[in-house]
């Protein structure tokens, strides 16, 4: 099974007019989310007993990766990829000695797939879906 997609028609709405660029696009199609649960059964192998015990372990192991972003470090699983914070400003700085870290927040989790997970990801097969 391959990964759907669509194609898409996006506008440039940055440049002036003379250089506007627009063209279509592949969009990933996703057809499921999968839960906590769903990934617990996987790892157990459909064995009902081993999912529920999967899920404990895999709640507590997200428990100590928001823990440990939380304390300003990364999360690096080997193979896979690493998970960090980056940050912003909530008003304008024009001098760094004028902000304060109450006007500091999270903008977002990051994750950068490690080489190996590259390597693989790039044989994904593609399938294109009709609408």
């Amino acid at each position: 099974m391959g990964i759907k997609y669509k194609m898409i028609k996006r506008e440039d709405y940055l440049n002036p007019d003379d250089k506007k660029k627009s063209g279509y696009y592949p969009q990933v199609v996703r057809s499921a989310t999968v839960n906590i649960a769903d990934l617990a059964l996987q790892v157990a192998r459909g064995k009902k007993n081993n999912a529920f015990e999967m899920e404990g372990t895999i709640r507590v192991l997200l428990s100590c990766i928001e823990e440990e972003l939380l304390n300003g470090n990364s999360v690096c699983f080997d193979g896979f990829g690493t998970f960090s914070l980056t940050a912003e400003c909530r008003r304008e700085v024009k001098d760094p000695s004028e902000i304060r870290a109450e006007s500091i927040s999270v903008k977002r989790v990051v994750f950068v797939p490690s080489k190996p997970l590259k390597g693989r990801l790039k044989s994904a097969k593609f399938e294109r879906v009709s609408f």
